[in-house]
């Protein structure tokens, strides 16, 4: 799913410690950091949301580890 990052999202990411990223997700090859499905992860991942960017991306697939 993909809409738009705002300011609203990224202090409700900070405040409520939410978890959508691969780093959090049963689906992520703990030794590899890539996904056991094969979908490319390089948005899914934490550090696509350490830096400014447009988008908001999530995983139809995310399940919480």
């Amino acid at each position: 799913m993909r809409q738009r990052r705002d300011e609203r999202f990224e202090r409700e990411r900070r405040d409520f410690a939410l978890r959508f990223t691969c780093e959090d997700c049963v689906h992520q090859d703990a030794d590899t950091g890539e996904c056991v499905h094969m979908y490319p992860n390089s948005e899914h991942r934490l550090s696509y949301y350490d830096s400014p960017g447009e988008w908001l991306l999530f995983c139809k697939d995310f399940d919480l580890a």
